[in-house]
Order: structure tokens, then C-alpha cells, then sequence
């Protein structure tokens, strides 16, 4: 199943409604890229807000903020781009839960990783903004970013702003446990009801959230439609 697609004509992510025939919550997976134009935001929120939960990403830790300075430091005013806003305030009827690690959980994982990763990830991260800021442009941006499908390794999966993302495996596992035991909980606890869960997080997780639902509920797709990210 593509989640991700770098072509020609941009950078385009994947919508799947996903249902299951023995139970009744349906999910709806919004795979996310972390820089793009506001347009897709905008959409990508007011369509993931007409659900009854909404999971969403976001670590409150120093250490993520230095890590993430790759893309912060990219003229994106020039580019006619921006970083992913902060979710919005949802409307009466809808709840939205971070499924994240806390700002805590995260640096006691970052301690648990080899010292050469955690002195070289921040260096680089800062080496590759500079980088950025330099020389990026629409083209480059798009061009640099694989495709992914929920088969593909993870070492070429997109998450923007941090080097050596694939080597700190520990602490990426820690947030697909995190998002999937919050969702199997929500799957649990409603199994026999009407409901909607929209899961807007990075496009890099969502093929552990796959594997969850294919071995939960034997979810399928029921509808899916691509909107783009970033135009050329």
C-alpha cells in the first residue's frame, strides 16, 4: 500500500479509510510529511477532525528541537512552504490525544543510545540546515524524498530532520509501540460501536499502525485518495 509518492509532479501523500468486517471503528491513516504547502494542512486537519478521535505526534524535548534544526532552518517563506503547524483546536465532538512519547520518556531513551549517535545526530542535523538554507529548492526537496509503502524498509522511510533517524531504532520503536497500543486500546474499548479514528502522524509509523490493524480486526482499505504536499 504507497503512503508516500515523489514524482514529477510532487510530493503527494496517501489518505486510507480503513474498515474492518468484524469490527465497527473505522480508521482513517493521514500520513505525514513535517514541511509542505498550507493548503495540504489545512486539509489534511478538517478532514481528520470530522472523526470522534484524532491521534496525533509531537515530543516536547530540547533535544528533538536540535535534532529537528535541518528543517527549521530552511528558507521556507521563499519556497512558499511551511512546517507542520501544531494541530488545531478540534471541534465540539471530536478529541484529540497525542500518542507520543512524553518530553521525560524521550530523553531517558536518547541516554540508552550509543554516545557516538547522540554527539554526531545534532552536529549533522545542524550541518544539513545550513546545507538547506543554502542551496534547497522545491525540486531538490521532492527529488530527495523516497516513495513508501507499508513494505518498504525503514531505512528509507521519510522523516524529516533526523540524521541518523534509522541507527536510533530503540527509540523509533518506542513511538510505533506507543501510537499502536493507544490505538488497539480506542479498537478494544469500542470494538461493537460506531466510530471514527483519524491517526495523523509521520509516514515513517504507519506501517506498524498497518500491521496492527491487519492483525487486529483484518482491516482493509474502503477508500483512499491522495493529496498532494508539495507541488512542482
Amino acid at each position: 500500500m504507497q503512503l508516500i509518492e515523489s514524482s514529477i509532479i510532487g510530493l503527494r501523500s496517501a489518505r486510507h479509510r480503513m474498515a474492518s468486517g468484524s469490527k465497527r471503528p473505522v480508521v482513517t491513516l493521514f500520513p505525514m510529511v513535517h514541511i509542505g504547502e498550507p493548503d495540504f494542512y489545512e486539509t489534511v486537519y478538517a478532514q481528520a477532525c470530522k472523526a470522534d478521535v484524532v491521534l496525533t505526534e509531537g515530543i516536547q524535548s530540547p533535544m528533538v528541537r536540535r535534532l529537528t534544526r535541518s528543517y527549521r532552518w530552511i528558507d521556507l517563506e521563499n519556497l512558499g512552504l511551511v512546517l507542520q503547524p501544531r494541530f488545531p483546536t478540534p471541534p465540539p465532538g471530536c478529541r484529540v490525544l497525542n500518542a507520543d512519547l512524553s518530553g521525560d520518556e524521550f530523553e531517558a531513551a536518547w541516554r540508552d543510545l550509543p554516545l557516538w549517535l547522540r554527539f554526531a545526530a545534532p552536529q549533522r542535523s545542524a550541518f544539513v540546515g545550513l546545507r538547506h538554507r543554502l542551496r534547497l529548492s522545491r525540486q531538490s526537496l521532492v527529488s530527495g524524498v523516497s516513495s513508501l509503502n507499508d513494505k518498504a524498509s525503514r531505512a528509507s522511510a521519510f522523516e524529516w530532520g533526523t540524521p541518523g533517524y534509522d541507527l536510533a531504532g530503540p527509540i523509533r520503536r518506542l513511538r510505533d509501540d506507543r501510537l499502536c497500543s493507544l490505538l488497539l486500546g480506542l479498537l478494544e474499548e469500542n470494538h461493537d460501536r460506531e466510530m471514527s479514528i483519524s491517526v495523523v502522524y509521520g509516514a515513517s509509523h504507519m506501517p506498524a499502525v498497518l500491521r496492527l490493524l491487519r492483525t487486529y480486526g483484518e482491516y482493509r482499505p474502503a477508500g483512499s485518495e491522495w493529496l498532494t504536499a508539495i507541488s512542482l
